[in-house]
């Protein structure tokens, strides 16, 4: 049996916009999780608002 199989520009162009949509959401996730970490360390540390 022969068997042929090829990806079109199509699933190229899909498979590409997947990696990129992964890189981005895990970026955005990593700040979200870079911030509450730095929020959290600070907690004992007060910043004076009012003068």
């Amino acid at each position: 049996m022969h068997v042929v199989a090829y990806l079109d520009p199509g699933t190229g162009s899909m498979l590409l916009q997947a990696v990129v949509a992964g890189v981005a959401g895990a970026a955005v996730a990593g700040k979200l999780y870079w911030r509450r970490l730095k929020g959290f360390l600070r907690i004992g540390k007060r910043e004076d608002a009012e003068v």
